[in-house]
Order: C-alpha cells, then structure tokens, then sequence
C-alpha cells in the first residue's frame, strides 16, 4: 500500500494506493471515532461493478448506512439532483451528522462533495474514487461542485475528503472508455508539468490501456504526486499555481456544455480535444513548437481518443467558454504550453483567434 500526504495544515489527509484500499474503510472511520449514520453516495452503475467488493466491507461497518442512488451521468451534477440528494439525507439522518462516502467517478465524488460541503454547513467525507478519471484527478484536491446549462461546476466550493482510498481492483470492470476517459487526464499531467512523464505515457500508453497493473498503479501515484504538491502550495487555486492543472480544460468543458453533457462527449474526451486546441492557440501565438504539438496529438490517438468534435454547435462552444471560471476581469485567460512539461497563463488572447481554432477543431 502507497501513501501519498496532502499536507493543507489541519485539513491534511492520505492518499492510499494499492489492491485493497476500499478494505481499510471500517478502519478509518473508526479511527475518526465516527458514530453517526454513514451515507453512500454512488451510481447504478457503480453499485452493479463493485458488488463484489463492496457489501462485505459495509457488513464490516458499526454505524447506520445508507445509500443514495444517482443516475450515471454528468446531468447528476445538477441543483435539483443535489437538491433530491440532501433532502433524502434529512429525512434519513434527522438529528445525526452524517459521514458521506462517495463511492464513484468525478460526477459521484464532485456532487457528494459538494452536499458534504453544504449539508448542515459541511460534514466529514471521504473519497472512494471507481474510475481511473476519479483517481488521478477529481478525487484529489477538494474542489467540488455542480453544473448549469450555461457552463460546468459553476456552482462549488471547496471541501477537502478525510482520506481518499485508490483502489486499482476497481479497474478490472471499469468500460474501456471510460478508462481512456481517465488517460486523458494523465495525459494532461505530462503535458502540463513533467516531460518525463510525458516520455513515459509515450512509451507505455498501450500498457496502460492493457490495464497492466503495474504500469497503472506507477501511473495513478504519479499523477497523485503532482498533485499534491500543487494543491499545497495553492490549496484555494488563488496564486496561478493551481490553475495549471485546467490545461486543456477551458475549451473541453465548453465543449461539454455544448453538447448538453450527453453522452456524445465524456469529461476526458472533451478534455483532449481541448489540449489540442489549447496547443493550436500556443502555435500560432509563437509560443509553442508544431513538433511538440505532433506529439501530443500522437500520443491523444494512441489513447484512442480524439482531437475533433463533431457535431457540436459552434456558437454554443463559443458561448460555453465565455462564461469559464479563470475568467476573472473581464479579459479571457488561458492555460497554454510552452513546452511539453511546461505550460503558463496566457491573457487577453484575441477573440478571433480562439474563434479561428474552434472552427478548425469543432465541426
């Protein structure tokens, strides 16, 4: 078992990597000296892919459980299904502080935080990410929140878990998509912060994609590493440090909310497409090397995605993008690559060119 630390003070907590992480659940909490009800937050299909390895643990609990049950997609990340959720918790709970578990993906771990953050001022939770997407990313940092037909997680806050347990067996059912779903997010820690990464993806994608265990563990405790480190030093992403971890994210979370969050395009789908475009505006900008663009757009095929969206409104990825929460001042700011492994915030990048690029990109 690997241990990561996210040292934020006294909101600190552990990372936990290795084959039977979930196990340890009964222990944490009753370490927390946690009495009260337990609510688990998860999907159906998230519920049918981890019966095995579930139930057994949850008989292991003291506590009263509960499960809440959302439908598996990003349209739970709305006010009325938060609203649905914290209102079956009242009646469940009533007098009792509840300890939430989201038991997921990003949608199940950004909307359980959020009602964690929000339910009678904020209660204790704890991450039990299902999806490679969830374990080297959304898992991690504490922001959470749910989405508006105008953009995405334009209503969060900030709520750190007590621990996150990463356990690897859950890949083992998890649909090849949403694995690639997942590698687009790795992608996106090479790109944005460590070559060697970045050299590493290159050479073992395929491995990854196999689901070779060790390759994927290495995987998920590096992009875990990356993470903490910035998230410490940029907890409340207010000092530009944070905000590198949004490369790609701008334009794929428009890409999202144009195409409704159906189906059509998933989180890391959309975000891939917006690395690339992301690289585009950097090439013609001068900062960035067609070369590495190559590159990236290489390494995006052999992960099996995609770097064209089709069939996406144009006018609703332009409106989509301009409400994106970096823009602060009235000017729009972009994440962009200055190299592989390297990327910085670019401001006031003429509208026409951002236009340009989504029409080269979005068909």
């Amino acid at each position: 078992m690997k241990k990561i630390r996210v040292s934020l003070g006294e909101r600190s907590y552990s990372i936990l990597v290795g084959r039977g992480a979930v196990a340890r659940l009964p222990g944490v909490i009753k370490e927390m000296k946690f009495t009260g009800p337990v609510i688990f937050i998860t999907d159906r299909n998230v519920l049918t892919r981890t019966a095995p390895l579930i139930p057994p643990i949850v008989r292991k609990l003291s506590n009263e459980v509960y499960r809440v049950i959302v439908p598996p997609s990003e349209l739970s990340k709305s006010v009325a299904i938060y609203q649905d959720i914290v209102q079956k918790i009242a009646k469940k709970t009533r007098m009792h502080r509840p300890l939430i578990v989201a038991l997921g993906g990003g949608v199940v771990g950004d909307l359980a935080g959020f009602v964690a953050a929000t339910y009678r001022r904020g209660v204790p939770f704890i991450q039990v990410p299902t999806t490679l997407l969830a374990m080297v990313d959304s898992a991690i940092g504490g922001k959470v929140g749910v989405d508006l037909p105008e953009a995405k997680n334009l209503i969060g806050a900030f709520k750190q878990p007590r621990v996150v347990l990463m356990d690897p067996d859950f890949l083992s059912t998890l649909p090849a998509r949403q694995l690639r779903n997942g590698l687009a997010e790795i992608i996106k820690y090479g790109i944005a912060s460590n070559r060697t990464f970045f050299d590493y993806l290159d050479a073992n994608v395929k491995k990854v994609l196999s689901r070779d265990k060790k390759v994927l563990e290495k995987v998920i405790c590096e992009c875990a590493a990356i993470k903490a480190g910035i998230v410490k030093d940029d907890e409340f992403d207010q000092k530009d440090i944070r905000i590198v971890l949004n490369f790609g994210h701008t334009l794929g979370h428009a890409i999202e909310a144009a195409s409704k969050y159906s189906d059509d395009f998933n989180h890391g789908e959309s975000v891939a497409i917006g690395m690339v475009m992301a690289g585009e505006i950097a090439l013609r900008l001068e900062m960035f090397k067609a070369d590495d663009l190559d590159r990236i757009k290489c390494l995006v095929r052999n992960a099996g995605l995609r770097f064209v969206a089709r069939n996406v409104p144009f006018k609703e990825v332009v409106n989509a993008f301009l409400h994106d929460k970096k823009f602060t001042a009235g000017s729009n700011r972009f994440v962009l690559p200055v190299r592989i492994g390297s990327v910085k915030v670019v401001e006031n990048i003429p509208e026409f060119l951002v236009k340009s690029v989504i029409r080269q990109y979005v068909k």
